[in-house]
């Protein structure tokens, strides 16, 4: 799944594409303390990834940055149980 973001920081534009964790990957890197962020537009390849972008939106009150944030541990934990399943899988096909 691909998603495109169009961000404004302070005055220079930027485009992320990618998966939402790779956007919102560069978007942090690219980002730094004290900067203004402001979204210009958006487009997902899913109806999943769009509710999910929202919802990690509005708890973090608007805060694109903190949102990003916030996806990203949570991307972070999922990948982890999926590498943990996997290793507990080869173990158990490899006894």
């Amino acid at each position: 799944m691909r998603m495109r973001l169009y961000v404004a920081v302070d005055s220079q534009k930027f485009k992320f594409v990618g998966n939402m964790a790779t956007a919102f990957k560069q978007l942090t890197e690219t980002v730094s303390e004290g900067q203004t962020v402001r979204i210009l537009t958006i487009f997902y390849d899913s109806k999943k990834e769009k509710r999910r972008f929202k919802r990690e939106l509005r708890e973090a009150g608007g805060d694109l940055i903190q949102a990003a944030k916030n996806y990203l541990k949570w991307w972070e934990t999922i990948q982890e149980r999926r590498r943990k399943r996997l290793m507990e899988k080869l173990a158990k096909l490899s006894s």
